[in-house]
């Protein structure tokens, strides 16, 4: 009865494995989602960045209802052209962000970086730095990096709904950059938490069924969602309390204020571009602006105190209200709510028109 029983173990445990083989086999046929392959961040690299100079497939949904191609470039960034650095004479234009600028979901030729490459030719660079996670202090980090590596002419900063409050130790802590309190004091500092990935999460890079459960069905994502009731807006928990506005407004101060001198820029040389309150911006009640949702009062705390320091600021607000009421067009994509190529056209756009621009020559 025992052996039987062992028997019957070891057949299902058989079948188990084959089944898993076949399937890993199969979806190796299909554009599951490749790997970014996320470097170690430690004191030799100090920005979180991807495995350099390789080519990746970005798929969505259980039947690749989104399927994307791009390549990271030699310095670990997703971008179509290699980086070098340069002298102060003939910096490259730098958008960052986080998984807006990424943009692994946007063919190249339709984010802000390649349609601003493409618009100014020859005159100018436009290198992009933008890691999905990130957010302000990842943000003054990469400032500082692309400082004194490429010794830009003008940067661009794209500003989405979570990057407030995510930037603070009090409410996450991922990896990479965070702002923290000094005991004792009202100021921050920052503070880094270092990744270095095991051999086991390397391992499961190479698997196609990993990938396609965790990046491309998105089993995580789908876990955290149904254990959440909070309601949404921009990409964020829409609840506003007094401790979290004023807490995300303290750390907007203190990355303006930090901006410049990491940047090696002054504020007249840096753009933030600032979206909308989607998808409330296609409602009747949501196309206005006096929203009381959380990401309604950052954004327009940001875009004022922004202001308010000499940084030229774009408000994607009106810009995608506009065209949306003039064609219906929508700036995201139907699973996914990253801006699709409309919203980067644009912000382009806007960019390209932006004083800032103008003043140098673009």
């Amino acid at each position: 009865m025992r052996q039987r029983s062992l028997l019957s173990v070891l057949v299902m445990a058989g079948a188990g494995a084959v089944t898993l083989l076949l399937a890993e086999a199969a979806l190796w046929l299909f554009p599951v989602s490749t790997s970014t392959g996320a470097m170690a961040l430690d004191d030799r690299n100090p920005v979180m960045r991807y495995t350099p100079n390789q080519v990746y497939v970005f798929s969505k949904g259980w039947n690749f209802e989104m399927v994307n191609r791009g390549r990271i470039n030699n310095y670990g960034f997703v971008n179509e052209q290699d980086y070098t650095k340069h002298g102060e004479a003939d910096g490259p234009i730098v958008v960052i962000g986080d998984s807006y600028v990424e943009a692994l979901m946007v063919p190249y030729e339709e984010t802000v970086q390649g349609r601003l490459s493409r618009l100014l030719g020859p005159r100018r660079l436009v290198y992009s730095i933008g890691t999905s996670g990130s957010q302000l202090a990842d943000y003054l980090a990469y400032a500082q990096f692309a400082g004194s590596e490429f010794h830009p002419c003008a940067m661009v900063f794209v500003i989405v709904g979570n990057d407030f409050d995510e930037s603070l130790v009090q409410y996450s802590r991922g990896v990479g950059y965070h702002f923290e309190r000094v005991a004792g004091e009202s100021r921050f500092r920052m503070v880094r938490t270092d990744y270095h990935p095991s051999g086991w999460k390397q391992l499961m890079r190479h698997s196609a069924l990993v990938r396609y459960l965790w990046k491309t069905v998105g089993v995580g994502g789908l876990s955290l969602a149904s254990a959440s009731s909070a309601e949404y807006v921009g990409n964020t928990d829409a609840s506003a309390s007094h401790e979290r506005v004023a807490a995300s407004q303290a750390a907007v101060d203190y990355f303006l204020r930090e901006l410049p001198h990491r940047a090696h820029l002054p504020a007249s040389r840096i753009v933030f571009v600032v979206d909308a309150p989607r998808p409330d911006l296609y409602s009747a009640s949501g196309a206005r602006e006096e929203g009381r949702s959380y990401f309604h009062l950052m954004r327009r705390y940001f875009l004022a105190a922004a202001a308010g320091l000499g940084y030229e600021t774009i408000d994607m607000h009106p810009r995608f209200k506009a065209r949306h009421q003039s064609d219906g067009t929508r700036f995201e994509f139907p699973i996914d709510g990253h801006w699709n190529g409309r919203g980067h056209e644009e912000a382009a756009k806007a960019v390209a028109a932006s004083r800032t621009f103008q003043r140098l020559g673009m």
